[in-house]
């Protein structure tokens, strides 16, 4: 069980940077790089929104007991790859755990 990592360009943004590790513990962390900016989500707290050429991922975590929502617009092929990550990552899990 290892963290995979991805870097990909923001569409829609002034030529952002996004540093993505996707935990098979089922945790995604997100750093805006240009912006020094984090965010985290669970695996059940994630979706993703298509529209045209964009896909944006979704993610809410809980920050001082207030809900927090985020969005990566992606470009369509970079958000498929990291809904294949999210995908090997969940089936990971589920085998470590029956495992046990």
């Amino acid at each position: 069980m290892l963290a995979r990592h991805r870097n990909y360009l923001l569409k829609d943004t002034k030529q952002l940077h996004a540093h993505v590790q996707v935990n098979p513990t089922g945790l995604i962390e997100v750093e805006i790089v240009e912006k020094r900016q984090c965010h985290a989500a669970e695996f059940e707290h994630l979706r993703f929104e298509r529209s045209g050429r964009v896909t944006k991922l979704v993610g809410k975590h809980t920050s001082n007991g207030k809900p927090v929502h985020w969005q990566l617009p992606l470009a369509n092929d970079d958000a498929k790859e990291l809904e294949n990550l999210i995908e090997e990552a969940t089936e990971e899990l589920e085998i470590l755990m029956r495992d046990l």
